[in-house]
């Protein structure tokens, strides 16, 4: 199962937003509606509170009560495509119900070798909606239904469409909330679906049409300004290093802190988390602008002076571009790629720049502190084009790293390489052909590693792969959607040029870089295909002398 990085967090107010979820509970089995969608934009709360259904930090509140009929939860996050996984959702959720003593008989009932079979990994990836219906949804509805209503949570699942790739093969979900709007309706009375979403996502909001809203930053409701209040009141109570600042003169600051959030808690958050660490003054608080966005710029100009920036780049656009969390020691192997006379006590120091921006994840990886920045250093519209990361450079060097790493590549990473790869940019002196090539002189375990993931195999990846000698599972959905490549690579790179003995700005063919790299099998191939042995690059030499 998922873990969010907000476990354990303090939390504040929404006590209104716990009651709404309880009514629409104690309701669904007379409710037409079938769900409740929590919204709000960036940094209001949506997670947090999801948090909180989970593991109640006030165990006098009604979450506490709400959690003792969750059946299970996922948190779907942007860093981490595995948890954007319809395969992994499935796997997860399952296991929960397995666990859940709320009722009884599930587990018996996913016991059958028709079950078990749907619920393969490959089969599973191959059709989800199935694995969904038998593993999940029959077996629910099959069961006696529990003496009271319970709930599976599910945030963020705006995030999942992003990872959903191709169109939909054989009618099959691409993505986590693809495949709970389209069997939500099928859920058994007693079983409320609860989801987060951002209120921009307009494609979620078709999705769950009818579910009951739960909005978090509408200031015309009472309740969300009160809790904006409450927040600022609770963080001052409980705090000494706040309380510190307040005088006559800096209240009114603390009111304009009020307004400027517009119902949006990070803002609070980032500001009262300097002013509690003497980073911001709270008669500075005039001049914040009253966006996030104009936050995260403030932020940064306060963060990093002079040429600052520029050292911490290369960090930063590895993590945008990762899929995955990386730890201190992962991220400096791909930042070395780019400046190999970086010394680890150097690389100390600029991640210790990044401290009020980075925070510590699952195993001492290092992660933005909200995605919501990750997509503003992204957005030169917002971050300006002195603060514009660029994740096309973090991909290069994600590639680079395990380019040196590729004897030791498991399955996952070997499609984790290629992915990047096949992200980095195309230019005169480096075609597509050459990123084929490139995966073949690793000498990676290609064959198998596409039957060995459960991650979003994106098209393009797939056929980059398949182009190096990979092998597509039998009856694998990817096979249908992925453009159709020939068994045989060098065709495809035939196809690109149609000359075999085409030359690089140094005069040499492939001929020329297979024999130099020893790689007698694809030397052996490139004669085969009438490739010429006595070319000459710019120094006259042929294959035969550049053999090793």
């Amino acid at each position: 199962m998922t873990q969010s990085l907000l476990h354990g967090k303090r939390f504040f107010c929404r006590e209104w937003a716990f009651a709404k979820i309880g009514h629409c509970l104690e309701n669904r089995s007379s409710s037409k509606t079938c769900g409740t969608l929590i919204t709000g934009g960036p940094g209001s709360g949506k997670t947090a509170l999801c948090c909180e259904l989970v593991w109640p930090t006030n165990i006098q509140g009604k979450q506490n009560f709400l959690s003792k009929r969750l059946l299970a939860y996922h948190f779907c996050q942007a860093h981490d495509v595995n948890s954007l996984s319809i395969s992994s959702f499935i796997s997860s959720v399952i296991s929960q119900l397995a666990a859940s003593p709320l009722i009884n008989g599930y587990s018996d009932r996913i016991k059958s070798p028709e079950i078990e079979a749907a619920l393969q990994l490959s089969e599973c990836e191959r059709n989800p909606d199935e694995a969904f219906k038998k593993g999940v949804l029959f077996p629910l509805l099959e069961i006696d239904p529990p003496s009271q209503s319970c709930f599976i949570l599910v945030d963020s699942v705006d995030q999942s469409i992003f990872s959903s790739v191709g169109d939909r093969n054989g009618g099959n979900s691409r993505s986590i909330a693809e495949l709970l709007s389209n069997y939500h309706h099928l859920f058994p009375r007693w079983l409320l679906l609860v989801c987060s979403s951002r209120k921009q996502s307009k494609s979620v909001t078709r999705m769950f049409t009818g579910f009951r809203k739960i909005s978090l930053d509408d200031l015309r409701k009472s309740h969300v300004v009160r809790d904006v209040q409450q927040y600022i009141l609770c963080r001052l109570d409980q705090e000494e290093a706040l309380r510190q600042h307040l005088s006559r003169e800096t209240a009114e600051m603390l009111n304009q802190l009020h307004i400027k959030s517009n119902g949006c808690f990070m803002y609070l958050e980032k500001v009262l988390d300097g002013v509690g660490e003497n980073f911001i003054m709270l008669r500075e608080i005039r001049e914040i602008p009253g966006t996030l966005n104009g936050l995260y710029l403030w932020l940064c100009q306060r963060l990093f002076v002079r040429k600052q920036f520029n050292k911490v780049q290369a960090i930063l656009n590895v993590i945008l571009a990762s899929r995955k969390p990386l730890t201190e020691e992962v991220l400096y192997q791909c930042v070395w790629t780019r400046n190999t006379n970086l010394s680890w006590e150097d690389y100390q120091k600029r991640l210790g720049l990044l401290s009020k921006i980075l925070i510590e994840g699952k195993g001492g990886t290092k992660i933005l502190f909200h995605h919501s920045f990750a997509e503003w250093l992204l957005d030169v519209k917002h971050c300006t084009q002195k603060y514009l990361c660029h994740a096309k450079d973090g991909h290069c060097m994600i590639a680079m790293r395990y380019t040196v790493a590729s004897p030791h590549l498991t399955s996952e990473e070997v499609f984790d390489f290629a992915l990047h790869l096949s992200k980095v940019p195309l230019n005169t002196t480096l075609q597509y052909h050459h990123l084929i090539l490139w995966l073949m002189h690793c000498n990676l375990p290609l064959e198998n590693c596409l039957s060995k993931t459960s991650i979003p195999k994106d098209p393009q990846t797939v056929k980059l792969l398949v182009s190096a000698g990979a092998q597509l599972p039998t009856g694998d959905s990817m096979k249908d959607n992925s453009p159709k490549v020939p068994d045989d690579p060098l065709k495809v790179l035939l196809s690109i040029n149609g000359d075999i003995n085409q030359v690089d700005n140094n005069q040499r063919t492939l001929l020329h870089r297979a024999s130099h790299e020893g790689n007698d099998n694809l030397v052996s191939r490139l004669i085969e295909k009438g490739a010429s042995l006595e070319a000459v690059d710019k120094s006259g030499q042929t294959p035969i002398n550049l053999g090793k």
